[in-house]
């Protein structure tokens, strides 16, 4: 089908005179040509990187599998010499750590883990008047900025005060030219 399409394409490229290099476009069937190219060069686009993508996805199942293979050694290994620091552990309490030629086995003390419920939290803080362990978050409600104020000469203008204000830089921008392909 993809071949049929190439075929039919090149067909009308043909029949319409069509050279790709210093072409200008004169008028509506030119323009219309350069449309269909587009669509096909984005068609292209699509097949490329589905195919890609394909290639991607199956090389990211062998990577994966590679590393659960070596993840299942390494928690081995790591399983065989936790065994040994114990045993080291239990003939000699305090010992911590052994350096070694290719790395360190050792036992560290872990800071205590802190579990938040925000809720329960704020809840508990405020009952007991501790309001300033509350961190309140302050930001400006630009949706109601815009529906509020005017623009006035690049600035934002309160009608109902007359008053300029203050950290809004408005800035006017060209018009912006597009190309939108038919599906």
């Amino acid at each position: 089908m993809g071949d049929l399409k190439q075929r039919l394409n090149e067909f009308l490229d043909e029949q319409e005179n069509i050279n790709d290099e210093q072409f200008k476009i004169n008028d509506e069937q030119q323009a219309n040509w350069a449309l269909r190219k587009i669509k096909q060069l984005q068609e292209q686009q699509k097949e490329t990187n589905a195919l890609a993508e394909a290639e991607i996805e199956k090389i990211n199942a062998w990577a994966e599998s590679e590393n659960e293979k070596a993840q299942r050694s390494i928690d081995y290994f790591q399983g065989l010499l936790a065994e040994y620091a114990m045993e080291q552990k239990a003939k000699n309490p305090k010992f911590k750590s052994m350096k070694l030629p290719y790395g360190t086995i050792r036992f560290r003390k872990q800071q205590p883990k802190w579990v938040y419920d925000d809720e329960l939290l704020l809840k508990s803080l405020k009952e007991q008047d501790s309001e300033e362990l509350i961190r309140v978050k302050e930001e400006p409600n630009k949706q109601a900025i815009k529906k509020l104020f005017v623009v006035e000469n690049g600035k934002l203008y309160n009608p109902g005060t007359g008053e300029f204000i203050e950290g809004v830089e408005i800035i006017e921008q060209d018009e912006v030219f597009e190309v939108k392909i038919n599906e």
